[in-house]
């Protein structure tokens, strides 16, 4: 909770995420000059500012150190926001490390597949040319049964010929001449005996030549017809096992892709978890800077409390209870009360066009006019008023051209004109930041305005 001070404008806004491979750093370098500012404030907080009164130092040390810690909670956001974004990038490399290990799981089992079928059609080939081997030598067998057979036809065509040609010589001989020139019917019919042997065995001679013949032709006609068929198989195989090795190295190239690639998300993903890890301590460390700046604000507010009150009570006047008689001025309240922008917001934001009168709500004594943080870059003009012992007011974002018509130790009745609405200080549009104090504390206004 800040006092004495109009807060109407963040003092640092949310860090924004932004694209491309240099966010990072650019986010760090931020970050980094973040913690520089609040090491340089904290560095001024050693130095006490000169000022005219106890209580107006003190006013000013706690609004360095409130300063301080919406510096502190901003670069413990920024860290927070960067430990994010590498948060994203780290799931982002996981998603992607996932579809890409499916994708080479699913090229592994096709490369498998393909593998097994290389395998078969390397069985098959290896089988077919077993049997091409062994058709070989069959053909090689048949080739020399078919030669064998070649001479026996040529032995046996011979016999033939002879036969046909003692035949030819025998039927020149009539059965008579055959008769008279035989010595005895015995000799006759063993002459004829043999020549009907003959005749029988040319025809079993001719039969037996046509037959061998016939094998020998559908023999090698088989053997070539097998062979044949056997050299066509091999080459289908053959062309099928290119065709296999050439999708197998297809599959096994995308396998090799995706391990590529799942070993360049790894690696963003190393750098991300370490990017992450990094800014994690940084915001821890931050958060740790936050707490002990908080705890030194909370004492300078204590302080400031106690100088309150004895301000208040050097104001000559009673103990404040009861309710304000009037508000300071009329409008809508833009901001109320209460916590605002990740910090919080110590009065109520009252709307009005500018230059409309602000006046006192309640009889009291001035104790500040101007500028009383001038020197830390907020250039609001204030008026506070003690109502009492215990209680002020305090009206901030005044018109510096229409100056308070106001001086410290100047006692104001209810409806007095103490300024003008204007836009000093850090305001986004003309109002009235009005505050009250109780016993050195901000208190929700709306509690005391009528």
């Amino acid at each position: 909770m800040t006092l004495g001070r109009c807060h109407d404008a963040p003092l640092m806004g949310a860090p924004r995420v932004r694209r491309g491979g240099g966010g990072w750093r650019k986010r760090a370098a931020s970050a980094t000059v973040v913690a520089f500012a609040v090491a340089a404030l904290l560095g001024g907080l050693a130095v006490p500012a000169a000022a005219d009164d106890p209580l107006t130092e003190a006013l000013k040390r706690k609004e360095d150190l409130a300063r301080a810690v919406a510096l502190a909670r901003a670069n413990t956001q920024r860290y927070q926001a960067v430990a994010g974004q590498y948060q994203a990038v780290v799931n982002d490399a996981n998603a992607k490390i996932a579809d890409l290990a499916a994708k080479a799981d699913d090229a592994q089992s096709e490369a498998d597949e393909v593998y097994y079928q290389i395998q078969i059609a390397e069985e098959q080939l290896a089988l077919v040319t077993f049997q091409l081997d062994e058709t070989r030598a069959l053909a090689d067998s048949l080739k020399a049964q078919a030669a064998e057979e070649e001479k026996q036809l040529a032995t046996r065509e011979d016999l033939y010929a002879r036969h046909l040609r003692t035949t030819y010589r025998q039927a020149l001989i009539s059965p008579l001449e055959m008769l008279l020139s035989s010595s005895s019917l015995t000799e006759f019919a063993n002459r004829l005996q043999a020549m009907i042997f003959i005749n029988r065995q040319d025809v079993q001679l001719a039969n037996d030549i046509r037959a061998l013949r016939a094998s020998t032709s559908a023999k090698q006609d088989e053997a070539s017809s097998k062979e044949k068929d056997i050299r066509g198989l091999q080459d289908q195989i053959t062309n099928t096992r290119k065709i296999l090795a050439a999708q197998k190295d297809h599959y096994d190239q995308l396998v090799a892709q995706a391990q590529a690639a799942i070993d360049e998300q790894q690696s963003v993903r190393t750098g991300a978890v370490a990017g992450r890890t990094s800014a994690q301590s940084q915001a821890a460390q931050s958060q740790g800077a936050t707490k002990d700046l908080q705890f030194q604000l909370d004492n300078a507010e204590a302080q400031y409390a106690m100088l309150a009150a004895q301000a208040a009570g050097n104001s000559g006047l009673g103990a404040f209870s009861g309710r304000l008689v009037m508000w300071p001025v009329r409008g809508p309240i833009t901001s109320p009360y209460g916590p605002r922008w990740g910090a919080f917001h110590n009065g109520l934001d009252i709307a009005a066009p500018m230059y409309t009168p602000v006046v006192a709500p309640y009889p009291g004594v001035v104790t500040t006019v101007g500028r009383p943080y001038l020197a830390y870059g907020d250039t609001a003009v204030v008026v506070i008023i003690a109502h009492g012992n215990n209680f002020a007011t305090l009206s901030g974002h005044l018109d510096d051209r229409h100056y308070p018509p106001v001086q410290v130790g100047q006692h104001v009745n209810a409806g007095q004109v103490i300024g003008y609405i204007g836009m000093t200080g850090f305001t986004t549009g003309p109002h009235d930041h009005f505050m009250t104090i109780m016993n050195g504390r901000a208190a929700n206004p709306l509690l005391y305005l009528p």
